[in-house]
């Protein structure tokens, strides 16, 4: 059967079983209950009555007399002690009957038998319990018989007088759970209704009285606005900066198209079209840049994790990078094994994106026949190079997107860095800029913890 998809309908469904189902089971140990109290009242009274007869003088009774003591085992109720519900008889030692009742006719005598037994009739309706007690001498036996159906009647009759109350009520007590299920659960749907009348760009955190279940639910979803939030600003400023910042190359790049059409002589036509060229190309790195920034702004961790092998990638890295800077001497200083260094899971293609900038980076800004140097630790990669460095009072600023410090000639768009840290920080690591006392720049990334 296929479970109802409303939350409201699956509880009432249940506690439409469990009630009911709950409600029968007390039902069954009640009449159980009251089964075993009524027999255990009757068998005390068959006793008493049969001890009592023990006790009269029956010899100079008729033998159809029934005894005044009959009414004991009811009560005073002599209308219903005059039914066929009960029976007695008493024998003497000889097997003679002294003394019985219309019914205490049928009964017969039995000298082995002591104590109660069930007497089969021909339906369930006209079985007996029977007590046969003999006297102290042995003069005299008695016989005491009851039909059960007056039991089954006593057990039903009281039974019935204390689950009516309640059958009459568990219709009553389903309304009520019902009109508690809808009142418990209007939160649910007011923080619903809430939540579609919220704007789309309304990333604030939900404000709602829910229950104490819920509230685990209502932190996640807070939370997941905040990131919601936090993304849709980024790409705001994305797009802004992104703006912003391809303004310059194509203005200049229109300016070198413009130029070329009015050279009037080769050798300046070839010299705008180098230009035109060298800014075809910033503007390509910068678009790079820009789509790698986009795509990792909404990562929360590295979309691959494998082992990192560090010798294989820097070996990558330099080898693209040697024909671009020819004259730059490239040095690997391992200070410990390539096994070693830096033990570190992550996504190989985004940490090739951070080293790449790093050493285009040392190229760049250093000079073009200096020596650029990857240093290798247990817990540390380093790019070390001999360019100028960078002021003290820019070093906390250089990280910031689109920003470059004042004076620079080489030409670059101030995100390599704000890379770098991007996909460091995804991988567990932190970027550390320091200047270095024999001239130069380390970029150095090491462990946050």
């Amino acid at each position: 059967m296929r479970r109802p998809a409303s939350l409201q309908a699956r509880l009432l469904l249940v506690l439409l079983l469990i009630v009911p189902a709950t409600w029968l089971a007390a039902s069954a140990a009640a009449v159980w209950l009251a089964q075993r109290e009524v027999d255990e009242l009757f068998d005390t009274q068959m006793a008493q009555f049969a001890r009592q007869l023990l006790a009269i003088d029956v010899h100079d009774a008729a033998a159809d007399d029934t005894p005044k003591l009959k009414h004991l085992l009811h009560g005073a109720d002599a209308g219903r002690m005059d039914n066929g519900d009960l029976g007695l008889a008493v024998w003497d030692r000889q097997g003679n009957r002294l003394l019985c009742d219309g019914r205490g006719r049928r009964f017969d005598y039995q000298p082995s038998r002591r104590g109660f037994y069930d007497e089969p009739g021909k339906d369930r309706h006209h079985d007996w319990r029977m007590l046969y007690l003999l006297s102290a001498d042995g003069s005299r036996q008695v016989a005491v018989g009851q039909k059960l159906g007056l039991r089954q009647e006593m057990v039903w009759s009281v039974v019935t007088a204390q689950l009516l109350p309640w059958l009459i009520g568990l219709p009553l007590m389903l309304l009520a759970i019902l009109f508690a299920l809808r009142r418990e659960l209007a939160p649910l749907r007011k923080l619903a209704a809430v939540i579609a009348a919220r704007a789309p760009d309304d990333n604030s955190p939900v404000r709602a009285d829910v229950p104490q279940e819920v509230q685990p639910l209502l932190r996640s979803l807070n939370a997941l606005f905040g990131r919601m939030g936090q993304m849709l600003e980024h790409e705001r400023r994305f797009t802004a900066d992104a703006a912003h910042e391809l303004r310059t190359p194509l203005a200049a790049l229109r300016v070198q198209a413009e130029v070329l059409e009015m050279m009037p002589d080769d050798a300046g036509r070839r010299h705008a079209l180098a230009q035109l060229q060298l800014g075809i190309a910033r503007a390509g790195r910068l678009v790079e840049q820009l789509l790698a920034l986009s795509r990792l702004d909404p990562l929360q961790r590295p979309q691959q994790r494998a082992r990192l092998d560090w010798q294989h990638l820097i070996e990558h890295m330099l080898a693209e990078l040697s024909p671009l800077a020819e004259q730059v001497e490239w040095r690997l200083d391992w200070r410990c094994a390539p096994e070693e260094a830096l033990p570190l899971f992550g996504d190989e293609a985004l940490l090739g994106l951070m080293l790449r900038n790093l050493l285009e980076n040392a190229c760049r800004y250093g000079p073009a026949d200096g020596v650029v140097t990857v240093r290798l630790e247990q817990d540390a990669v380093s790019v070390l190079d001999q360019g100028p460095g960078i002021p003290p009072q820019w070093l906390a600023r250089v990280r910031e997107r689109f920003f470059r410090p004042p004076g620079q000639q080489q030409a670059g768009s101030g995100l390599g860095l704000s890379i770098v840290e991007r996909i460091a920080e995804l991988h567990g690591l932190r970027l550390v800029l320091r200047n270095r006392p024999e001239g130069g720049l380390e970029a150095r990334l090491e462990r946050t913890a």
